[in-house]
Formats: C-alpha cells, structure tokens, sequence
C-alpha cells in the first residue's frame, strides 16, 4: 500500500511543477515582449516628434530673417511638447565687435535649443543652411550677403538636441556723393546685421506655438574719414576673427549697424 501511494503521488506531483514552470517561463516571454515593444512604441514616438521639432526649428529659422530685416510683424510655428523640450538658453561665449577699433557692439548672445526624449539619439549635423560644412558654419561668426543670419544644427550633449544660433552678417552696400563745405565727397556705405534674440514668456504643454516678434530695430552710423574700407574685429570667447570690408575708392566710410531684437515666446 505504501508504495502504490507513493508512486501515485509522484506521477500526480510532475503535472503540476511542470504546468508551474512553463507558466512562469511564459509570464517572463510575455513581460519581457510588452518591455521591448513599449520601449520601441515609445522611442518610435520620440524620435517622430524630435524629427517634427528639427523641421519646425529651420522653419524658424527662414521666418526669424522675414521678421528681423524683411516684413517684420510676426510669425509663429507649432512645436509638440509631449517628449521634447524647447528653451532659449544664453551662450557660454559673449561677443564684441570693433569697427576700425571703435567698438560697435557688445552682448551675450541667446540661443534656442530643442532636444528630444531621453530615448532619442543623433550625430553633429547641420540643418541649416541645407547645404555646407559644419564645422567651416559654425566658425564662421560673420555670415556674407545673401548668407542666412542664423543656423541650425544639432549634436548629442546628454541628449539629442537642435540648436538655433544667430550669427552677424556684414557686407558692402553701395557708395553715395555727399556735399561737404560746398566740396562733393565719395563714400563707401557699409552694413552690419545683428539679430538679438529676447526672451518673452516660454511655457505650456502639449502642441504649443512659438511666436517670433520684432519687438524694435535699432540703427547706429559709424563715419570713418579717409579710408575706404571697414575692418572688423570680431572676439568670440577667447578667439578673435578680423573681417575686412572693402569697396571702391572713397573719401571715406560708413558704417551702418542695424539690430534687430527677436522676441521668442509661446503667447
């Protein structure tokens, strides 16, 4: 009796571990299965709405030359906030610039900055202007005419982020007669754009707008007598930049400095 009781109760025990084990092994498939398609639902996600805001951000970046030296007023685009995050953000270099050793202009520039989700990942790459070189855009401090006043780029710092920075742009304009003292004299007009961008009131969640607005132009005429050129000295942090503006022959020159100051804001 003894043992047909035990070998009835070690074929009735078998069933059960076994039923115990492979229910335990499929809970663990099914956990790590909904794990990786969630994580991949979720990275699919971020990385969509990371590429919308790099899109929106060189959007921007034509509009912010439309509002600051074209048709001014405003403009505005939508960015998605569920995974990324947006903020205008002071570089860590502060800029001076001299005109024929006059300084001419002095700040601190802002920079606006859209990085992803924390599953996002990227590489250093240039957005805007569409065509070019990175690094030879991002040492070039002052853009020509006809060059965008501002670029897009975006590098991994953490997180995957775009970055819009402004930049200055000089450049020969054209050359006026001017009657002095009964005397008619040449000179050679100059111009030097500077976009400063102003930080409004950023916040909200969701789908929220950014809105561009000229808030005010400010313009300062330097005159230098008996050069018929324009050198500027361009110190960014620690480096320095010189860029030489020339034109015809000329009694003298002038300089116009226009800044035009960019309100960044969500209202």
């Amino acid at each position: 009796m003894t043992r047909a009781y035990k070998q009835t109760m070690k074929r009735g025990i078998s069933p059960v571990i076994a039923t115990v084990i492979l229910t335990s092994i499929m809970l663990t498939i099914v956990t790590i299965a909904l794990f990786y398609s969630t994580s991949l639902i979720d990275l699919n996600r971020q990385t969509m709405e990371y590429e919308y805001a790099k899109e929106q951000l060189t959007y921007v970046a034509t509009a912010l030359e439309q509002v600051a030296f074209g048709e001014g007023g405003s403009r505005y685009a939508r960015f998605s906030l569920t995974s990324t995050g947006i903020s205008l953000l002071p570089s860590s270099q502060s800029i001076t610039v001299y005109a024929n050793n006059v300084k001419v202009y002095e700040s601190t520039p802002l920079v606006l900055q859209v990085c992803g989700g924390p599953l996002v990942t990227t590489t250093p790459k240039l957005l805007y202007p569409e065509t070019g070189d990175l690094a030879t855009e991002l040492s070039k401090v002052v853009a020509k005419s006809g060059e965008p006043i501002v670029i897009v780029y975006e590098n991994f710092t953490g997180r995957a982020c775009a970055f819009l920075v402004p930049r200055l742009r000089a450049f020969y304009s054209s050359q006026i007669n001017v009657t002095e003292d009964s005397t008619q004299k040449r000179y050679n007009y100059f111009i030097l754009h500077i976009v400063e961008l102003t930080k409004g009131t950023l916040g909200g969640s969701g789908t929220i707008p950014i809105v561009l607005r000229n808030t005010g132009i400010t313009v300062d005429e330097y005159v230098f007598y008996y050069t018929s050129s324009v050198t500027l000295s361009i110190t960014v942090g620690p480096k320095t930049q010189t860029i030489y503006l020339t034109g015809p022959d000329a009694d003298g020159s002038v300089l116009i400095v226009k800044i035009a100051r960019i309100s960044i804001s969500s209202s």
